[in-house]
């Protein structure tokens, strides 16, 4: 995949990245950011589509550059940076790439698996589609690896649990914008609900069920799901030991001490 030119970097003032496996809160996480006045422009998994639709001429860049004007939804902006947020085996081995157009310090966003994977597989319910995917499309192997790219590479990162943040959003939130140099201000872990807004760049007819319920939100709600056992998942295809497999990285990321801790 080509690079971004410098002329991708030369138009926002700042560049916000912010990545994570799929099923994370990472709309809801993006959508507060939304509110900061500074970031005017909103990219929306650019790396979907080179992922499913797997194009001659990859599109992720141009994709990027076709981003949400959020001026429309949350009013005037005083800047104009950008935020990309991605999922993790979408942008895969490609990270290097998008971290490299990171203005700021990038931010990863974890979950318990149990409850990210219930979750994807919940939503292929209700769409009517199969419930079995690539394992790798669990975004847990990609995080893994990208993780491990930054740490060899001396990227510095924030490691944010989806879980503190709806739990705690106002002490995540604050330390969040103290290392991406942001203002804060609580009236942004709120907004209005704009549930016909597009956010795939795949999926363009029907209800889009992985975003319906975040789109219809008026803020950051609390987690009150239960969590899944091990058991729940089947054992065919290896779902159920990777699924092991991934709370034991969970747990692991959890102790990663670029984890935000919620205070207070």
């Amino acid at each position: 995949m080509p690079h971004p030119s410098t002329s991708f970097l030369a138009e926002h003032s700042d560049i916000y990245v912010v990545v994570s496996p799929p099923r994370t809160a990472s709309t809801a996480f993006a959508r507060v950011l939304w509110n900061n006045p500074s970031i005017r422009y909103y990219a929306h998994e650019p790396f979907e589509y080179d992922y499913f639709k797997v194009p001659e001429v990859p599109r992720a860049w141009e994709s990027a550059r076709e981003a949400i004007d959020l001026s429309d939804f949350t009013g005037a902006k005083s800047g104009n940076s950008l935020l990309i947020k991605e999922i993790t085996f979408q942008v895969g081995r490609s990270i290097g790439d998008l971290l490299a157009v990171t203005t700021r310090v990038p931010v990863f966003l974890i979950r318990d698996p149990r409850l990210t994977i219930s979750s994807r597989r919940d939503v292929k319910r209700r769409s009517g589609r199969p419930l079995e995917f690539p394992l790798e499309e669990t975004g847990w192997q990609a995080i893994e690896l990208q993780i491990a790219f930054c740490r060899e590479n001396r990227i510095d990162y924030v490691l944010v649990d989806a879980h503190d943040f709806r739990a705690h959003p106002e002490s995540v939130m604050r330390q969040v914008y103290a290392r991406l140099g942001l203002n804060f201000d609580a009236d942004q872990l709120s907004w209005e609900p704009c549930p016909r807004v597009t956010l795939s760049n795949h999926r363009t007819t029907g209800v889009d069920h992985f975003f319906t319920r975040v789109l219809s939100s008026k803020g950051v709600e609390p987690p009150t799901e239960a969590l899944p056992a091990i058991d729940d998942f089947p054992a065919d295809g290896g779902l159920r030991e990777h699924v092991e497999w991934a709370a034991a990285l969970y747990r692991r990321l959890r102790q990663d001490p670029r984890r935000i801790i919620p205070v207070g």
